[in-house]
């Protein structure tokens, strides 16, 4: 049975900066003749596209949209499903969607009819010259393919008719909204065409550039939690560190105290440390299993335990990587940085999974072939 592979974001950046007969590229082309030999699958995952495939400025356009096209070549339609689709008994390889539950439409067809219907209706009401009859006819869905016909529609040749729907610039000069309309597609055709992002990272990194300016996608959709966990990690540790010198100055006292001549015991009496209370980690688990699946918590508390390490310095790249490290629990080895791998090198359920050289997974791969 194949072996089931994830790679660090930083593993693609590599492979794709580097030129042919590079040491990283060599290495990739061991992992593809393990692959192609059946003893490994590579999957994607979220992380991989909003991380490798950012938009930059325009004269980098055309490098950005092939990093799409390294991740298809490396994993093809394999991919891991949305961290909070896990709960939902969503699994690799997911039949390629890397965002929404793998049986989701994101575009209905027969609701868009119905949309485009309604707005056709109401350019008849504004119409002029048609009497209630014609008024009446052109109204009924029916007509609308022979409406859409004789007025010689252009619906769907600019960005702004697919409203919030993300569609690239081969889209648009397919004309597929106005083929549907005209019942030149069917319904399949035009679903799968729409949301083909899904499931193909190259199509993805066409559209991200070609659709409307958005911010970093990581800053919009994680950048709130992320400052919000960072402030958590920060407040624990100051209490922590407050705790800690309370401690050390108690401390002192007991010594000045039997540096006056009272016993040991007494000092002792006198001066209790102070113990902060154990934090309730169950809870925690409570609140995030039905987020991530039973059983996939488990790495989040012990993060948490790490962070309370006043010594430990948060990253805000951490709070992705545990988006990703969620992936392990399925994965029979997770690549991942030197940070994090010494993070989990204890945590039981990734034992003998993790990776934190790129150049040892070809080797590892051949150690549980």
């Amino acid at each position: 049975m194949a072996l089931t592979v994830y790679l660090d974001t930083q593993d693609y950046i590599n492979i794709f900066n580097e030129p042919n007969g590079g040491a990283n590229r060599a290495i990739l082309e061991r992992l593809m003749q393990q692959r192609d030999q059946g003893k490994l699958v590579i999957g994607f995952s979220f992380a991989t596209i909003v991380e490798l495939i950012t938009r930059p400025n325009a004269e980098n356009r055309a490098e950005r949209v092939r990093r799409g096209e390294l991740i298809k070549d490396i994993c093809g339609s394999n991919a891991f499903p949305y961290p909070t689709d896990l709960a939902k008994g969503a699994t690799f390889p997911n039949a390629g969607r890397w965002m929404f539950p793998k049986d989701s439409k994101v575009i209905s067809a027969s609701s868009f009819r119905k949309e485009m219907h309604a707005a056709l209706q109401a350019e008849v009401a504004n119409a002029e010259g048609l009497n209630r009859a014609q008024r009446r006819t052109l109204g009924r869905k029916s007509s609308m393919q022979d409406l859409i016909r004789r007025s010689g529609s252009s619906w769907g040749r600019k960005r702004s008719d697919y409203g919030r729907i993300p569609v690239s610039d081969e889209i648009i000069q397919s004309r597929i909204i106005e083929r549907f309309m005209k019942g030149q597609c069917s319904d399949l055709e035009f679903e799968t065409r729409l949301g083909a992002w899904l499931s193909d990272p190259a199509e993805y990194s066409k559209i991200i550039y070609d659709y409307a300016d958005k911010p970093n996608i990581i800053e919009e959709f994680f950048g709130k939690p992320t400052s919000q966990i960072e402030n958590a990690v920060e407040k624990i540790q100051g209490i922590i560190a407050e705790q800690k010198q309370l401690n050390d100055e108690i401390l002192k006292a007991r010594k000045n105290l039997r540096e006056l001549g009272l016993d040991s015991r007494t000092a002792r009496n006198l001066t209790k440390q102070v113990e902060l209370p154990e934090a309730d980690f169950q809870s925690v688990v409570k609140k995030l299993e039905p987020l991530f699946g039973k059983g996939r918590a488990g790495h989040f508390v012990h993060y948490i335990r790490h962070a309370m390490n006043t010594e430990y310095r948060f990253k805000r790249s951490d709070v992705m990587d545990l988006f990703q490290i969620c992936y392990a629990y399925d994965c029979d080895l997770f690549r991942c940085d030197k940070a994090m791998g010494n993070i989990f090198r204890d945590f039981e359920p990734f034992e003998g999974k993790l990776v934190s050289r790129f150049r040892d997974l070809p080797d590892r791969v051949e150690e549980l072939s």
